[in-house]
């Protein structure tokens, strides 16, 4: 097993060396070159199908920045302090941007390796500085790009949508993100980018090298932009909630889902106005909302029921594994909004039954100090709704054993479901829209 103290010391820097484009009828095909000297070269390529046309100079723009992100699953292996890169310009301002998102998006991936470093540390990004202008693009846009993941959450996106022009968007799509896809008979269309990782880099891990959590979500806003672009929809529109916010790690800047965050989303729009003067915005629909409302929404989508999976471990075979924090966290947060019954039917067993989700249920709950390295809501809506379930007579393994617990916090249900977070960026027409459907 290698360490991050030894690894930096053989290996001091990482080159992004270059990126090739090449239009293949109707698709952009492009292929990224990173090198850690004395280590490896790696290669890596994205697919965007090009519905629409396009100012070569913006596109460029576009997919220099999006192998800026890809840097991050290849540097992390061995970490160097120096980012070198070499095919193209930055500011000053774009530098100090990246060694953030480099910082607190590996926040998780520092903390499970047992590193501990400052930010100005971490990593220093060398290249050639320069003031850049926005390139102007002016481009006519409507309609919306909702990403799918798969889970609940973008499926209560796709049915608030439902009368705005949706075209579904995906990376590397797999079983259950194309089953909700096709649940949903009202969109105007469907757009897949496809990603292919260097399988050099998963030998790597093999052999002991540093792995772990990435900001995937910052690959998919970066390569949301260029989707967007292509496909001529003005709305990226994301399913993240007010519950992102909170950190994984007690009284740490460490979360699992900083990417998810409304911190992000704020910086991640400033940094695409410093390259594109764009009319497509980047926002969250249910920013204003926590986990427990965004489940009573999703609660009335009945016909999504049999498909949606939010589980990480059995999405892509289309399954819910059933023994995985995300797993339990989605049937606890259902609990006020759906009966056992249907729980079951979802799920295939009753979780709260189960002796091995012990640990997880501590740590959903807040009696473990901290939260299960998943998407999850907080730890309040959790308790909050495990509150309601005993309140209404409702008895399990893991409840009776913590009941004592968990009737300790406050019924706060309806007041929960009628919270509103006012740091948002929905456009006026969107936040309407959700608003209506809370208050149903």
């Amino acid at each position: 097993m290698f360490t991050f103290e030894a690894l930096r010391k053989e290996y001091d820097s990482f080159i992004y060396k270059d990126y090739s484009v090449e239009r293949k009828e109707n698709a952009y095909r492009v292929e990224y070159h990173f090198s850690i000297p004395g280590l490896k070269d790696f290669k890596s390529s994205w697919e965007f199908p090009a519905l629409v046309d396009a100012d070569e100079e913006i596109l460029n723009r576009l997919f220099f920045n999006l192998g800026m992100v890809e840097t991050i699953s290849y540097w992390k292996c061995a970490c160097p302090p120096r980012l070198i890169v070499e095919c193209g310009e930055l500011s000053k301002e774009q530098c100090a941007w990246w060694e953030k998102l480099y910082y607190n998006g590996l926040g998780e991936f520092m903390y499970r390796n047992g590193i501990e470093v400052s930010q100005d540390e971490l990593v220093r990004i060398e290249c050639r500085e320069t003031t850049i202008a926005p390139l102007k693009d002016g481009k006519e846009y409507q309609g919306c790009l909702v990403s799918v993941g798969g889970g609940k959450d973008s499926v209560v996106s796709l049915e608030l949508l439902k009368e705005e022009g949706i075209t579904t968007y995906a990376v590397n799509g797999n079983a259950t993100t194309h089953n909700v896809i096709d649940v949903c008979d009202y969109k105007k269309g469907t757009y897949e980018a496809r990603r292919v990782l260097d399988k050099e880099l998963l030998e790597l891990n093999k052999l002991g090298y540093l792995n772990g959590h990435i900001p995937f979500s910052a690959v998919v806003a970066f390569s949301s932009v260029i989707s967007a672009y292509l496909s001529g929809n003005q709305y990226i529109v994301l399913s993240n909630e007010t519950s992102a916010n909170e950190t994984t790690v007690k009284d740490s800047f460490v979360n699992h889902q900083y990417s998810k965050s409304y911190e992000f989303e704020q910086d991640f729009m400033w940094y695409v106005k410093t390259l594109v003067d764009t009319p497509i915005l980047y926002f969250s629909l249910l920013r204003p909302l926590m986990e427990i409302q965004i489940a009573m929404l999703f609660a009335r989508s009945k016909q999504y029921h049999k498909v949606f999976r939010s589980c990480n471990a059995g999405s892509k075979q289309g399954i819910w594994c059933c023994e995985c924090p995300k797993c339990l966290f989605v049937y606890i947060i259902l609990l006020p909004f759906l009966s056992q019954e249907e729980l079951v039917e979802i799920f295939g067993e009753n979780l709260l039954e189960k002796e091995s989700l012990d640990l997880y249920f501590r740590e959903l709950t807040g009696i473990e100090e901290n939260k299960p390295f998943e998407c999850v809501g907080t730890r309040k809506e959790v308790l909050v709704s495990l509150k309601d379930y005993i309140l209404k007579g409702g008895k399990s393994l893991l409840t009776e054993r913590y009941k004592e617990f968990i009737l300790q916090e406050p019924d706060v249900l309806e007041t929960l479901l009628q919270g509103w977070e006012s740091e948002n960026n929905l456009p006026e027409a969107y936040k309407s829209i959700l608003e209506r459907c809370v208050k149903q």
